[in-house]
């Protein structure tokens, strides 16, 4: 016979959410922006490349086989059990509160912290696209500690007036981030492709995909742990499931080609 624990984990209960809010495309929009291509270049690429040096395209491509695996792994406990709550939900009902609890504020914990160096980033470079080198360039300064407490306010101001205006205004966001990547990626392509790349430039090279070139394991370890954090963001998908208009269907349309668009990303960047 089951237990009344047993029975609460088992049964969906309502959570207030707006059923049907988001699309496709609303959905794509809010897991590219979580995966961050701009701050991973800001804030994560430069310490891969100091861990890596050339081999990061290598490092990329290694840990982007458990991001695919993962994120197979999500479609499918999409499918059978769609559930906002995530890995917390399905590892309650899977292996018992304990392991889901673990699970859950494994969730808040990194989100926490990764949300507070968002701010920080978002501060400093805010300063610097003004000219005010003086405050950007001090990473630790009142001004620019005020100006991410000021972005994580407004921040949860637009997730509290609902799903759709944080959609829309992630829309905005986007694609101003996805332009100017854009932008840059191709100048700097076009520029060493021309050979009037500035001194000290690197020209691509078939041996940077070559792992054994690495100098040391904890070189590795450390490279393939940051890059495992420059592919995180395509979750947000499944966080979002129960808000979508198909939500055992959208989020699995939208996390593995996101993962694969990328791991394809992370191969041509400068």
């Amino acid at each position: 016979m089951a237990t009344a624990e047993q029975v609460s984990l088992e049964q969906p209960v309502e959570k207030g959410l707006k059923s049907g809010a988001l699309g496709l495309v609303s959905t794509t929009i809010i897991a590219t922006a979580s995966v961050a291509p701009a701050y991973s270049i800001a804030a994560t690429l430069v310490f891969v490349v100091g861990a890596v040096a050339l081999q990061s395209p290598a490092v990329a491509v290694l840990a982007f086989v458990p991001m695919l695996l993962t994120s197979i792994g999500y479609s499918e406990l999409n499918k059978a059990d769609p559930d906002c709550g995530t890995s917390f939900t399905w590892a309650s009902r899977a292996f018992g509160p304990r392991t889901g609890w673990a699970a859950g504020w494994g969730i808040i914990v990194a989100d926490v912290l990764v949300m507070a160096s968002l701010a920080q980033v978002a501060g400093q470079y805010g300063f610097l696209l003004f000219n005010a080198d003086g405050i950007g360039k001090n990473a630790t300064s009142g001004w620019v500690l005020l100006v991410g407490v000021l972005w994580i306010v407004v921040m949860t101001y637009i997730c509290y007036r609902g799903i759709e205006v944080s959609a829309n205004f992630q829309k905005v966001l986007l694609g101003i981030e996805l332009t100017m990547l854009v932008v840059l990626s191709v100048v700097a392509l076009v520029k060493v492709g021309t050979g009037h790349a500035p001194p000290g430039h690197q020209t691509p090279n078939i041996q940077w995909l070559n792992p054994f070139h690495i100098s040391s394991f904890s070189a590795f370890a450390s490279g393939i742990i940051l890059m495992v954090f420059i592919y995180w963001g395509w979750d947000t998908a499944v966080a979002v499931n129960e808000e979508t208009k198909d939500k055992t269907r959208t989020p699995v349309l939208v996390r593995i080609p996101l993962t694969l668009a990328t791991f394809s990303l992370e191969l041509v960047r400068p």
